[in-house]
């Protein structure tokens, strides 16, 4: 039980304490009627019994303790619901938060070792299983159990007999529902594994349909979909049949504690060792308790079905993040020193690289497919850490630096570009309300696309799709780099920033990445050699290692791989069309 409270409240059990306390005496509470009917039952029953008297004034006080019951219980209740689901609802949205900026800290590596609808999944359903479980089942299993052994012990002192027949068929419903809480969690495991693999292909349908248009797959693709969908189906009808029945048959168990108990309490009443009064009394507290016990029974099962959630939530939460504690004020240049990184043990992707990247120069990664060149930028922004080797910023190793802190100096421009839905303006200025319309307007003409964001009808107000979706690749492009341009930093990364350009805009933008460099560090993956023909820098990969080094004057009269990927790319560049 412990163990799902620690989960469940993300390590902070001390949570519950108010939600349960006030449960416990909402329950007990809630036993006051039962108490004013068997003592009313008893002042009446005095007028049948020597010396047959009517206590009227008791009777009275009953009646007005009734009524007044009744505005207390309402005060309670109200008191009650907001430390239960008021403010359950606050702390589970504080989770959320939380839970989205635990992601944000964990490395890129950390996301692609996962399913894309994993924390999808996860963030949907298990954060509304741990809200339902906080607002409910928690509290009311602890209160309710403490409530339900208080009344053990006093009815079983007071009469054990009485106490063996409304109590004794508990251990074995219990017993029954920690197995179904087994079957149960077995089965709730794997719908969650259905869950996540059907918002996995949701999730893959979705963004790979412009593919499976292009190739006339919409047909398979959704046969992949249907079969996730019917799998979750399947699995959770599974979980409901098992589950189900046995919950009913031992829920009929523990509603069967009321003939037990009347047909106990009439074979005492007619032994003599109980008296009518009380054998009235234990019948109405029977009924009561009977709604306690099933509250007990049925949350055993209930939790052990939600315990997948606060583990998958939990594995998330406890996962180790990036290390590191110092702070870049300025971080202008970087010095690998014998730099090694795999994904995978024995799969060297970077083996032993050595470099560095001088301040306010243009330093360009270049090399055939797969040598690594966009993971040594990653690097660079600390998607992953290296396993060898040191990289420097400003004399200090990155990985000793506070995430936050080294990306404060760097921008990057990925190849795939993402635009977020909103407006162009949203996505240029990214939340920096300090940009005002001038530098925005001059970065997005360093960027050139200045021009056909000003000939939309709604100019920088347009709102684009998810994506960029209603953008080219090349504009798409375009914003992402103006939106790098803006980020006042040291180092710009740029990931074949103009891999989607037509060849006026490519030279244009080129211009305006060689004026930057005079200003920042550039670090550049370019594979069309000509967009850095004018860097101060060339490191020329090839599985994983750098293999040359210097600029393209001196490459040129070289017969290394640079010389060769250059005149691959220049005969390429020399076929013309001719008019037949």
């Amino acid at each position: 039980m412990f163990q799902i409270i620690r989960q469940f409240t993300f390590h902070r059990p001390k949570e519950i304490i108010q939600p349960t306390v006030w449960l416990f005496l909402s329950q007990a509470f809630s036993m006051l009627p039962a108490i004013l009917a068997y003592m009313a039952i008893y002042t009446l029953g005095q007028a049948f019994v020597p010396p047959y008297t009517l206590d009227l004034q008791l009777l009275i006080t009953l009646a007005a303790t009734g009524l007044g019951y009744i505005l207390l219980q309402y005060g309670i209740e109200m008191i009650t619901y907001y430390f239960t689901y008021g403010r359950a609802y606050s702390d589970t949205a504080k989770k959320r938060v939380a839970y989205i900026q635990k992601l944000r800290r964990q490395p890129l590596g950390f996301f692609s070792s996962k399913e894309s609808g994993e924390l999808i999944s996860s963030f949907a359903n298990d954060f509304s299983n741990v809200e339902y479980t906080l607002c409910y089942w928690l509290p009311y299993s602890i209160g309710v159990g403490v409530l339900l052994a208080i009344c053990i012990v006093w009815i079983s002192i007071y009469n054990w007999r009485m106490g063996v027949a409304m109590f004794g068929m508990l251990p074995v419903c219990a017993a029954l529902m920690f197995g179904i809480a087994r079957i149960k969690e077995k089965h709730s495991r794997q719908v969650m594994a259905a869950k996540t693999h059907a918002a996995t292909q949701i999730n893959e349908y979705l963004y790979g349909m412009k593919d499976l248009k292009a190739y006339h797959r919409t047909g398979d693709g959704f046969h992949a979909l249907e079969t996730a969908m019917r799998k979750l189906r399947d699995e959770s009808l599974k979980e409901e049949a098992v589950a189900g029945s046995l919950s009913t048959l031992c829920s009929s168990l523990v509603k069967f504690i009321v003939p037990i108990t009347a047909a106990v309490g009439l074979y005492l009443l007619i032994g003599g060792t109980l008296s009518v009064l009380d054998f009235a009394g234990f019948l109405v507290l029977a009924t009561k308790l009977v709604e306690a016990e099933l509250m007990i029974v049925t949350s055993i099962s209930a939790l052990r079905g939600m315990l997948p959630s606060g583990e998958r939530l939990d594995k998330v939460m406890t996962t180790d993040e990036p290390t590191g504690k110092e702070q870049i004020e300025t971080g202008n240049s970087y010095s690998f020193e014998n730099v090694s990184f795999h994904y995978a043990k024995g799969q060297e992707i970077i083996q032993g690289v050595s470099f560095d990247t001088p301040s306010g120069l243009l330093t360009a990664l270049v090399g055939p497919s797969g040598s690594g060149k966009s993971t040594l930028l990653r690097l660079m922004a600390r998607f992953w850490d290296y396993q060898a080797g040191h990289i420097w910023m400003n004399g200090k190793d990155i990985r000793e630096v506070q995430t936050d802190s080294l990306l404060s100096n760097i921008s990057m421009v990925m190849q795939n570009a993402y635009l977020f839905r909103g407006t162009i303006r949203d996505n240029l200025c990214f939340g920096n309300e300090s940009i005002t319309e001038e530098q925005m307007i001059n970065a997005c003409k360093q960027a050139r696309c200045h021009g056909f964001i000003s000939a939309l009808p709604e100019g920088y107000d347009t709102v684009v799709g998810e994506g960029g979706a209603t953008l080219s690749g090349g504009e798409r492009q375009r914003i992402s780099l103006a939106r790098a341009f803006l980020k006042d930093v040291p180092i710009l990364l740029l990931d074949e920033p103009t891999a989607s350009l037509d060849a006026d805009n490519e030279a244009m933008v080129q211009k305006a990445l060689d004026e930057i460099s005079k200003e920042r560090t550039v670090i550049m993956i370019a594979h069309r050699l000509k967009t850095v023909r004018s860097a101060d820098q060339i490191l020329v990969l090839q599985d994983g290692k750098i293999v040359e080094k210097g600029t393209h004057n001196q490459f040129a009269g070289q017969k290394g791989l640079y010389a060769r990927l250059w005149g691959l790319q220049s005969q390429a560049g020399d076929y013309t069309f001719k008019q037949s």
